[in-house]
């Protein structure tokens, strides 16, 4: 296993001050531990390999779109790991020349491409024997590390030092990081998830499936600053991402953490907090495709 999983130096910066409504903000940098394997997919991988190699998996298979951080941080961990890795993209093949998945190429993973009506059947008994007849030789990573194991990392994003602050932010895909978070909150402390999805209900349901009873934090998330959807952007929030970068001097992009931060300094201004609060919000990286 190689040795970032053994040690990590998690930054924050801060705090930034809203004197008009008496409230600072502090940024945990998880996407300064790495470009590629770094932010959340970091801590939602560390127990997924550290479960694989303790069962004797040498091959690893996971799922994800041809932008997916969750492919480019699989390969690149699995190679500094010794593993062969395998993702199944969903779409056609010409998505190979971006840069997500040249990465993933470079790192030795062998990408099988399935179109999206085949790919919704992935967690389908006998979808992988469609594309690989040896597959269970592989350790399967779920879309984005979904699972206990994910959630099991994610709950380390957050420190002992951390019970300060009053509020913690995380953008949401599948909720997984919401999950792993909230699990290592305290009962005066809350969560306030930004969901990147058009869809209501899917995020929620994923966190209570993954904590069950095991939560004492104040929770709920805001569903107001998709944009439209999952990958979807507008005019605006480019201009966002730009004057984020400007102001904070911090590089955010536009699937999920600018979502978060457009969504979290719109309850700033409006005086969603009460004063004096103490805000944490979760970088949780996701630059590896920016060009």
């Amino acid at each position: 296993m190689f040795s970032t999983f053994d040690s990590i130096n998690v930054v924050d910066d801060g705090p930034f001050s809203f004197p008009d409504h008496e409230v600072q903000l502090y940024i945990r940098r998880l996407d300064l531990i790495d470009p590629v394997y770094g932010g959340n997919k970091w801590f939602k991988l560390k127990y997924n390999l550290l479960k694989a190699k303790q069962k004797g998996f040498t091959k690893l298979i996971s799922f994800g779109g041809a932008y997916s951080n969750h492919i480019a941080a699989l390969a690149r961990a699995g190679k500094m790991s010794g593993f062969e890795t395998v993702g199944i993209i969903r779409g056609e093949n010409t998505s190979i020349n971006n840069k997500t998945l040249k990465t993933a190429a470079l790192d030795g993973m062998k990408l099988v491409f399935c179109d999206r009506e085949r790919y919704r059947r992935k967690n389908e008994s006998g979808f992988l024997s469609e594309f690989l007849p040896n597959h269970n030789e592989y350790y399967i990573i779920p879309e984005g590390g979904s699972n206990y194991e994910g959630m099991l990392g994610c709950a380390e994003i957050i420190s002992q030092a951390d019970p300060i602050f009053d509020v913690v932010t995380v953008s949401c895909g599948t909720g997984t990081t919401a999950a792993g978070i909230l699990t290592s909150l305290q009962p005066h402390q809350q969560l306030i998830g930004f969901s990147v999805l058009k869809d209501r209900g899917s995020i929620e349901e994923n966190i209570l499936r993954l904590v069950g009873n095991n939560i004492v934090a104040e929770w709920h998330l805001e569903h107001d600053f998709h944009f439209g959807g999952y990958a979807k952007k507008t005019t605006e929030l480019l201009s966002f991402i730009e004057e984020f970068g400007a102001k904070y001097k911090i590089q955010i992009e536009p699937v999920y953490t600018a979502k978060m931060f457009f969504g979290l300094l719109t309850l700033i201004h409006s005086g969603y907090f009460k004063k004096g609060t103490k805000i944490l919000a979760i970088h949780t990286g996701g630059l590896q495709y920016i060009e």
